[in-house]
Order: C-alpha cells, then sequence, then structure tokens
C-alpha cells in the first residue's frame, strides 16, 4: 500500500505541454483531465533576432540579450509535447557556450528517449509523444547522461529507441550544480541569464493572449480560463520593452514596461526568428505554478579519470521534507567504494533548506556486521557550509581519500542557526528538506513516476537513531515504494605525479607551440584537458595564468 500525496504536489509540478502542428492554425486549445492543454499553431515567418549593446556597469543593465553574444544556438521546433526538453537543452547550451566552449547542438531527442518508461517499468511513466515535468531533465544533467550532442548519437528514432539504450557514454559535461529561480527575485534572473546565457522555465500558454504579429505575450493576473503550461528559455531582458506591444482585442496591457525575451521551440514563426518577449507581469511566468525555474550554475569535464557514484538517475522528483520540524537531520547514502575510483572529489546534493547549515561526513562501517557506524564520533567530518540556493549543491571536498569497501556519504542539513535568525531578525524560516527520487502520480492516483529504490542504499538519521529509508517510509508513512536520497559522489583515480610540466599539448616536448597553446587558453579560445591544465601550471601555484607562459619562455631561452 502507499499514500496518496496531496494535491500541493500537482500545483507545483504542472504538466508541460504543447503540440504543434502544420497546418491548422489558431486552433481552439482543448482542456485535459490534467490541466495541460494541446495547442496546434502553424509558425511560418521572416527571421530577425532581437539585440541590444552590453552596458559595462557594475549594476544590472536596463536590457541585455545572450543572443548577439552566439550564446544560444539556432531556434529549433519541437514535435511533440516536448517543450520542457527543448527549453532545457537550450539552457544546457547556452551554459556551455556562455563558459566558451565550442559546442554543437544537443539533441532533444535522447533527452526524450531517455525520460520514457524503463522495460522494467520503472522511471517516467511516458512515451515519447507524452507531455512532462520541468524537473525531469535535471535528473538527466545531474545523473550524467546529458547533454549529448547529436552529431555524436546520431539521429535518434523516437519509436525504435527505448530508455534502456539511452547511455551516459556520450556525455561530455556533467552538471554538478543548480539554482532555483523565483519570480519574486528578478535580479536574481538577470544575474544568472549574464553569468550562465539563458534560464528554464514555463508560462500558461493561450493563443488569445499574443500579439497580432506573436512577437508579445501577456496573461493578466485576473485570467481564470483555459490555457497550457509550456517550457521555455529565457536568454534577457528589457525594462524599457513598451507595455503598449502587448494587449489583443481578448485581453488588456500590463500596468508597467518591461518583458523577457524567450527563446521559443515553434521554429521560425514570427519577424523575430522564433523569439518573443512576454511581459513581467504575466500571469505564471518563473511562478510556482511551473516550478522549479532553474539556471545550471556548475559543471565539469567528463574523463576517464571520473566516476559518479549515485544511487538513482533521475533526480529529486519530490522534497523529503516529512521532517522539517527537525534541526538536525542526516540524510544518508551507501556506496561500494571497491573500484580504483578512491579519491572523493566533489558531494552534490539537491535541498530546498536555503540558508541552513550542511556538513557532509563520510561513515564508516562496521568490520563484522558491514552496517554503516551510527555512532557521529566516529563519523569523518569531510566539509561544511552554509545552503547558499535552493536546487542541486555541490561541494568541494579536495581529495578526500575514501577507504576501499562499503561507506556512506551523509548530508546532515542543521536549521537551528538559520532559525535562531528567524526569531530575532527579519528573515524567513528554513524548513529541513532534501531531495528525494520518489514515486509521483496525479490525483487520480495514476503514477507519472515510479522509483526504483533498494534496501540498504539510503538510511535517514534524526534523534540519535539511524533508519533504512524504505523502512522509515512503510513505518511512518505506510509507503511500500518509498524514494531515494540525491547524493552523488564525483571520484577520480590516483594520478601519477606529471611527468612534464611544460607540455601543455602533451607531445612529450615543451616548445613555443606550448606557449601559445597557454596563450590561447587563457583568452579562452582553446580549452585544456585536465591532463593539458596539470602540465600547464607550469610554476605550480595552482592557477593557469600568464606567468607560467612567461616562464616557460623563459626557460627555452635559457634565462631559468
Amino acid at each position: 500500500m502507499y499514500r496518496k500525496k496531496s494535491l500541493r504536489f500537482a500545483a507545483i509540478f504542472s504538466a508541460l505541454c504543447i503540440t504543434l502542428s502544420a497546418g491548422i492554425t489558431n486552433a481552439a486549445a482543448a482542456t485535459t483531465e490534467n490541466g495541460a492543454l494541446s495547442q496546434n499553431d502553424e509558425h511560418t515567418a521572416e527571421t530577425e533576432q532581437p539585440t541590444y549593446d552590453e552596458n559595462t556597469e557594475d549594476s544590472l543593465p536596463p536590457s541585455y540579450s545572450s543572443v548577439p553574444k552566439n550564446f544560444v544556438t539556432e531556434i529549433k521546433s519541437q514535435s511533440y509535447n516536448d517543450c520542457g526538453f527543448y527549453a532545457a537543452i537550450a539552457t544546457f547550451e547556452s551554459k556551455l557556450l556562455s563558459s566558451g566552449l565550442n559546442i554543437g547542438n544537443m539533441s532533444e531527442k535522447h533527452l526524450n528517449v531517455w525520460a520514457t518508461t524503463h522495460s522494467d517499468g520503472k522511471g517516467w511513466q511516458r512515451n515519447y509523444k507524452s507531455d512532462g515535468f520541468t524537473n525531469i531533465a535535471l535528473g538527466y544533467f545531474t545523473s550524467w547522461y546529458g547533454g549529448a550532442e547529436e552529431a555524436e548519437v546520431g539521429d535518434i528514432s523516437l519509436n525504435e529507441t527505448t530508455s534502456d539504450m539511452i547511455t551516459p557514454d556520450f556525455t561530455k559535461y556533467g552538471t554538478t550544480s543548480v539554482k532555483y529561480l523565483s519570480k519574486n527575485r528578478p535580479d536574481e534572473i538577470k544575474q544568472s541569464i549574464i553569468d550562465n546565457g539563458g534560464v528554464s522555465t514555463a508560462y500558461a500558454q493561450n493563443t488569445s493572449f499574443e500579439s497580432y504579429d506573436r512577437t508579445s505575450y501577456f496573461m493578466p493576473s485576473s485570467y481564470n480560463g483555459s490555457y497550457t503550461g509550456h517550457a521555455i528559455e529565457v536568454v534577457g531582458w528589457d525594462d524599457n520593452y513598451s507595455k503598449e506591444n502587448f494587449g489583443t482585442a481578448y485581453t488588456k496591457r500590463p500596468a508597467n514596461d518591461g518583458a523577457w525575451l524567450v527563446k521559443n521551440s515553434w521554429g521560425d514563426y514570427n519577424v523575430l526568428g522564433g523569439y518573443f518577449w512576454i511581459s513581467y507581469e504575466d500571469k505564471y511566468i518563473f511562478d510556482n505554478k511551473y516550478k522549479p525555474s532553474y539556471t545550471i550554475m556548475e559543471y565539469e569535464e567528463i574523463t576517464e579519470n571520473k566516476k559518479l557514484y549515485q544511487n538513482e538517475i533521475y533526480g529529486a522528483t519530490y522534497e523529503f521534507d516529512y521532517l522539517k520540524s527537525f534541526e538536525n537531520v542526516s540524510y544518508i547514502n551507501k556506496f561500494d567504494f571497491s573500484e580504483d575510483f578512491n579519491n572523493l572529489d566533489k558531494v552534490v546534493f539537491e535541498t530546498t533548506s536555503t540558508g541552513a547549515d550542511y556538513t557532509i561526513y563520510y561513515i564508516p562501517t562496521d568490520e563484522e556486521t558491514g552496517d554503516l557506524i551510527q555512532d557521529k564520533a566516529e563519523w569523518q567530518e569531510l566539509y561544511s557550509d552554509i545552503v547558499p540556493f535552493s536546487g542541486y549543491i555541490c561541494a568541494d571536498i579536495e581529495d578526500y581519500k575514501l577507504p576501499t569497501g562499503m561507506g556512506g556519504l551523509a548530508v546532515t542539513i542543521d536549521t537551528s542557526s538559520a532559525n535562531e535568525k528567524f526569531l530575532t531578525e527579519e528573515s524567513e524560516y528554513v524548513e529541513n528538506s532534501f531531495g528525494v527520487g520518489e514515486w509521483i502520480s496525479n490525483t487520480s492516483g495514476v503514477f507519472s513516476f515510479i522509483n526504483d529504490s533498494r534496501y540498504g542504499d539510503c538510511y535517514v538519521m534524526y534523534d540519535d537513531e539511524m533508519l533504512d529509508l524504505l523502512d522509515w517510509y512503510k513505518i511512518y508513512n505506510n509507503d511500500d515504494l518509498g524514494g531515494t536520497f540525491v547524493i552523488k559522489a564525483i571520484t577520480t583515480k590516483e594520478k601519477d605525479t606529471p611527468k612534464l610540466l611544460g607540455d601543455a599539448n602533451l607531445d612529450g616536448i615543451i616548445d613555443i607551440t606550448d606557449v601559445t597553446l597557454i596563450q590561447k587558453n587563457i583568452v579562452m579560445l582553446k580549452t585544456l584537458s585536465e591532463e593539458s591544465q596539470i602540465n600547464a601550471d607550469y610554476n605550480q601555484d595552482g592557477r593557469i595564468d600568464i606567468n607560467d607562459a612567461t616562464e616557460i619562455q623563459k626557460m627555452l631561452v635559457g634565462l631559468i
């Protein structure tokens, strides 16, 4: 038996779907049982991308666009109800492009098939034509299954490929940190666009609220009629975009100027080449209805020297906030560290307890029983900090040598200090919560996601008692399906000492070509591999800069 979730979950993770079919224009939308709509439109027009001059002042500029900076890929056209995957892939592409990487188009099909039901019945309960949720792609990114470039995976046949066939073999850059964004903090959204190229969000689409030329959109807060959720990437803004550009025969204009610049997934359908503007005052843009809106904060290059340990691949489908009133809770994953990847480099976890203290521990096992040791005095503290934002947090452990064999990683969330401030200052109350891969069903009891959880993978500890997470669900929630905590360990192999410092291009000799490569890396014209970076740091100060290039040049002419 399992517990039926409250309606609050449906409000947080509303389904996203817009289907586009050529030959049908301005068709009426039809409401479905779960509140999603199906929208059919033909999209054709001339191409003209909006651009803005960059403001170099320290404060946020009144307008900004990632388009002229080439932090976006080409406009694409979705085929089914997969707008969420197009928005997510576009956001990931923008992050990599804004970081100076030279990448090709990522494959939305790869993500779409990954998010279909597995052959054992587990995972997302959908086929490739189904709609989805905004958090699906975050599991794909943070489990390092993607993104994958189209040139690498080829043209995937959606009706012949299954989720069992999707592997992480084509992923070059693994996502390690994701920040959730809020409508109430527009400056954070703007800064995220500047820092990361774009952000992923959704709004409620109804053609009645599009301008006649389909370049602007505004749904007023008073509207209570039909619509469908539609996911998009926001790549810019203009505080002075006139409110007079909004409004149709069916609706009024916003009270103030200002709009977000949107990269859409309907192909080249208007005079802005597939981009459009949506008012700051739109009812659901960045709203909790389509939570989470997010930006990708950090990633790292995946090499043969790295291994990602994880007990789930779907990310946080729910917040484990059942113990929200407890100040100190330890969330634990158990791993088998028997392979050669025994340097713990980073730990990734998901939480919405912004402002809480967190501490990461290594937990040894009892030599006789193999059980994790409950006595915290025997835990090894690895890292501590304050949760900086809601989302996926990446803690840099700096190469802790893991004991070979079974062991646990615990993330302890402590809200006591944060809530002392809540009592004495004007700050928000912080609840104890943690990301968990937990089953989802709609209000009719039909599953949207079925987790793949196993005994011995996860534990929860509070009030000095450690309990297997599946036992906790069964005892306290009358729930036989349970869930799996989102705690991931990035590990590396032992490295040999670099044999030739200064050999940046790894050709076995040190010459002027190494200097040139280092200089190109400094100005972001070239990206060095992990091994190349080690050799390029000639003076071993932990940085690759002009000093390394200068010292190599001096060495080559015999000055040092």
